[in-house]
């Protein structure tokens, strides 16, 4: 699909999983704003508390608010208690540079691991940690193999790297969406934890696409029975309203004089007002139960293609790379719309979908998927 082709469509309303265009055709919605609005559109409570915040106060700042407190009130119950709600940020790539000048603060040490196929923001510095700078990003950046490598290959490249560099994090995006829906292998991952235990080296889990139930549970890392230093969370936070936010383990570094964690729109009335709300929509959708009936629909219906995801979170894999255009243009005119990248269609479903309406799109992608490819 071209970009002059998906300009064509002029988008004048949503409500759920449906988008609706000008000239009347509607729409399911598997992009869901690359994954932002994760509740569905339109939802009346995230609304109605940002028309009450605006009510009230849009100013941020560095002074308490009422709505700050009820977000942290919100997230508190999904972490453990080991850690807190540092600050409220306005993208995940802010939130990913004040976490990082907080690791360098506590460590006092500068190098950063990443791994290829990550993506964390499009700063020169968060670019660089997943690999896409196209000017190579920082000389203290280092990065190791993707997670489609092997594990041993995964825990060779580290182990030789820490016996030559002491870093101040290493930074995990759990499922490599932008890499093609690879996640952190679970041995690897568990070894990964004691390497970084070992050497006093924080990790910093970027789960801002894989947080708040996305993949099942409320975050990624409860697989592995180990709590990273630093989360970041993000995307679907606030449904659709931009926020992010970065999550702390206690008396870990987050002065004012070395950190500097506020900014412009830190800890912004609206934000908090529209992530609290979300939040306790997922608490009263169950989540996690209907991300499984997500998952377990997808799988029924595409799983013998070449899949990778979990959850609500899926890529899945075109034989063409050549031709992703074209299968993303044909889904569009049969009414599914998806973001595609590389060689890879990805499938966000909101937490809102039934059942139904997820078969009805999975059945779609099938048979364009066949009529393009065979």
């Amino acid at each position: 699909m071209s970009e002059d082709s998906a300009h064509a469509h002029r988008i004048v309303g949503g409500r759920g999983t449906w988008l609706y265009e000008s000239g009347g055709r509607q729409f399911i919605d598997l992009c869901m704003g690359y994954g932002s609005v994760w509740l569905g559109h339109g939802n009346s409570v995230v609304n109605a508390a940002l028309v009450q915040q605006l009510g009230l106060n849009a100013a941020p700042g560095f002074l308490a608010t009422d709505v700050c407190s009820a977000l942290e009130a919100a997230l508190t119950p999904l972490l453990p208690d080991s850690h807190y709600l540092a600050g409220v940020y306005s993208t995940g790539m802010e939130a990913m540079e004040t976490a990082l000048r907080a690791a360098w603060a506590e460590t006092g040490r500068m190098d950063v691991v990443g791994f290829e196929g990550s993506t964390h923001g499009r700063s020169f510095l968060t670019a660089a940690i997943g690999g896409e700078s196209r000017y190579g990003g920082p000389a203290f950046v280092h990065r190791l193999s993707g997670f489609s490598a092997p594990e041993q290959q995964l825990q060779d490249q580290l182990e030789q790297l820490l016996a030559k560099v002491h870093p101040a994090a290493i930074v995990v995006e759990p499922v490599q969406m932008t890499g093609g829906g690879y996640e952190i292998p679970q041995v690897f991952g568990e070894a990964l934890f004691e390497l970084a235990e070992a050497g006093s080296i924080p990790l910093l889990f970027d789960e801002t696409l894989t947080g708040l139930y996305r993949c099942g549970p409320g975050f990624f890392f409860e697989r592995f029975h180990r709590v990273p230093d630093i989360l970041v969370i993000g995307k679907g936070m606030a449904n659709g309203f931009p926020c992010a936010a970065v999550v702390l383990r206690r008396g870990f570094a987050w002065d004012r004089a070395r950190v500097k964690p506020g900014s412009t729109f830190w800890n912004h009335p609206l934000a908090c007002a529209a992530a609290a709300a979300t939040l306790g929509e997922l608490r009263r959708l169950d989540a996690a139960q209907q991300v499984g009936e997500i998952e377990h629909v997808v799988r029924e219906k595409l799983g013998d293609l070449v899949l990778n995801g979990r959850g609500a979170l899926w890529c899945l894999a075109v034989p063409e790379p050549a031709r992703l255009g074209s299968f993303a243009a044909r889904l569009m005119e049969q009414g599914i719309i998806v973001s595609y990248f590389d060689k890879y269609i990805r499938l966000l479903p909101p937490v809102s979908i039934d059942q139904s309406t997820l078969t009805e799109a999975c059945n779609v992608i099938r048979s364009c998927y066949a009529d393009i490819f065979g």
